[in-house]
């Protein structure tokens, strides 16, 4: 429909709602006291944090942080893309696109952007 709409009328503003669904409800944090180890990544804002027994999540999402310095500083990209089973924490907002290309242009998107 949107690639359609663009070759009639030209660009068409989409929100990141209308795209993807957000899937930040099922989000749990787990205090690192309180992980058991395991061989699942454990996400947060800026990328691993460490690896953990059970997984929330299964399928490709796109991670977008929350919070933390690096919202500012950038030393490590603001959105990045997982795949498989994996547990997110609350320090990272977790989408779902129905379609790659989608989903690795806005990765790219908002990695470029300043946000400062």
């Amino acid at each position: 429909m949107i690639v359609l709409c663009q070759y009639v009328f030209g660009f068409v503003s989409v929100t990141l709602n209308m795209i993807s669904e957000n899937h930040d409800s099922k989000r749990k944090p787990i205090t690192s006291g309180n992980r058991e180890a395991g061989e699942y990544p454990y996400y947060g804002a800026s990328g691993i944090v460490d690896y953990v027994s059970g997984y929330i999540f299964d399928g490709d999402y796109l991670l977008v942080s929350e919070d933390g310095n690096n919202l500012v500083a950038q030393s490590t990209p603001i959105a990045f893309s997982i795949s498989g089973k994996n547990w997110v924490n609350n320090h990272a907002h977790v989408l779902k696109f129905d379609c790659y290309a989608t989903r690795r242009y806005v990765e790219f998107y908002l990695n470029s952007i300043d946000l400062s």
